[in-house]
């Protein structure tokens, strides 16, 4: 009975069999279709997959970070993205895992979740903001600290405030108020838009004619400023002085009312009375200018070379200056480096011609000599006058008609012109110094040097005693004029015996 069946039914068995083979290569093929899509889906969106099984909840030690998934050349995207179909290991059945892969993991997603991990990872590994970088522009602050303290002084917006007084019989001190309010300030009022400060100025003589105090009033808004000054207090010299002019030779303006208006500027733009800007500059680059002309003038009508011996007298001005602020400094204990000191540069310049007539100029040292000391003494008296307009080197104030209205730019009023008494004694002993070398000849005038610069420094400090400034040495000038008369007498019996 049993091979009765079988042979009855010998087709039965051949059909099952290819029904089966085709039914494998179906689910073969739709398994790998399946596994394919399911990549592409994968790589496309990782965390929004449709139609997708759910995978399995990852440990913490496959997670790899996003960092390292964005590193270039690892090649995951290109397998991830589907750009290579997924195909089943050698030795693997269709539609089976490859070994040790869990079941229902696709191929391939470990590449595709370090390319983007998914909201779980992302959440377990969460970003923190990155702070804006205040750093990158920067402050106010610390671009000034880079601005040295002398030159963000002079760029400083600020007002300079003047308040005329007649001093009359009282004399000092004068306390004067200052006040301020700024007028194209908009919105609310805010910090450095008003001002008010009292100022205390002594060295006010009695009958010493119309005085202008002068203030600096840092630390304000820049713009259009409405300003009142105004004499307080029972120190309070005098009164508000009328309009009109000062003495002559100044003829300085004074306003009628103490109400000014007036615009923030920096310190070398600001006005003060009986103060010309940049005329110090101008005279002092003038005096040089004269001084290495007629040198050259000289050397030229004694038939000498001019080119070398003008460019040490060029490095005779470079010390001069690099002595007078030297000299300046030593004055002042080195709490002062703002000026120059004419002294010191007479000594630096002299040094220097001192030396290169001894080492030889390329003529005679006599002749050297000869022709810079009167080009040295009327340049100085030319740049000499710069200091007069620009208010510094300031005489004493007094009542005397003898006294010219000048400023130290803190205050104008009659001063003894110790800067005019300077310039002049300069031009003076140069032109006698220019008349006895053209009489006597630059071979013979050699000597000549020594005496003019003995004569000025001699004068000078005769001159300095009218100065308004505190004796620094007691015994400085009477050491410095007795040298000076020594030197001058004996070079000028040896000129006559020559």
């Amino acid at each position: 009975m049993p091979r009765a069946k079988n042979k009855g039914n010998g087709a039965a068995p051949t059909r099952s069999a290819g029904a089966r083979n085709a039914s494998t290569a179906r689910n073969a093929g739709a398994a790998r279709a399946a596994g394919a899509a399911r990549t592409a889906g994968a790589a496309r969106e990782p965390a929004t997959a449709v139609n997708a099984p759910p995978a399995p909840a990852r440990q913490p030690s496959q997670d790899i970070p996003a960092g390292l998934a964005r590193r270039p050349g690892s090649g995951a995207g290109q397998r991830a993205a589907g750009t290579r179909p997924a195909t089943s290991p050698a030795g693997t059945k269709p539609g089976t895992s490859p070994p040790g892969t869990k079941p229902g993991a696709v191929p391939g997603a470990k590449q595709t979740a370090a390319i983007a991990p998914g909201p779980k990872a992302v959440r377990a590994q969460p970003t923190a903001p990155t702070a804006p970088k205040a750093a990158t522009a920067p402050a106010p602050d610390a671009a000034q600290d880079d601005v040295p303290v002398w030159a963000a002084h002079a760029l400083e917006q600020l007002l300079t405030v003047t308040c005329w007084i007649d001093p009359g019989e009282q004399g000092e001190p004068a306390t004067v108020e200052f006040t301020g309010r700024r007028t194209d300030a908009t919105g609310p009022s805010r910090l450095g838009d008003t001002f008010s400060r009292e100022e205390t100025f002594e060295g006010i003589v009695p009958g010493s004619g119309p005085v202008a105090v002068t203030a600096e009033v840092r630390g304000v808004n820049p713009g259009t400023w409405a300003v009142t000054a105004r004499p307080v207090g029972r120190g309070a010299a005098g009164r508000p002085a009328g309009g009109g002019r000062v003495p002559w030779p100044r003829r300085v303006a004074i306003p009628a009312s103490p109400d000014a208006t007036m615009r923030t500027r920096t310190l070398l733009r600001s006005p003060v009375p009986g103060i010309i800007r940049y005329a110090y500059a101008f005279l002092v680059m003038l005096g040089v200018l004269t001084g290495l002309g007629l040198e050259a003038l000289l050397l030229a009508s004694g038939h000498y070379p001019v080119l070398r011996p003008m460019l040490f007298s060029a490095g005779a001005v470079a010390a001069g200056v690099a002595g007078g602020k030297a000299w300046y400094a030593a004055v002042h204990q080195g709490r002062k480096w703002d000026g120059w000191c004419i002294q010191g540069f007479v000594a630096g310049a002299a040094v220097v011609v001192a030396a290169v007539a001894i080492a030889g100029p390329g003529l005679p040292a006599g002749a050297f000599l000869a022709a810079a000391t009167p080009a040295l003494l009327i340049g100085m008296g030319i740049g000499r006058h710069g200091c007069f307009w620009a208010g510094c080197c300031t005489g004493r104030p007094t009542a005397s008609r003898w006294g010219i209205w000048s400023s130290d730019r803190r205050l104008g009023c009659r001063r003894m012109p110790v800067q005019l008494l300077e310039a002049w004694t300069a031009l003076a002993v140069g032109s006698a110094a220019l008349v006895t070398v053209l009489v006597a000849g630059l071979a013979r005038s050699g000597l000549v040097a020594v005496a003019g610069l003995a004569a000025y420094t001699l004068v000078r400090q005769l001159i300095l005693g009218l100065r308004d400034e505190s004796r620094q040495w007691r015994y400085g000038r009477p050491v410095t004029a007795a040298a000076a008369a020594i030197a001058l007498v004996m070079s000028i019996a040896l000129f006559a015996a020559a």
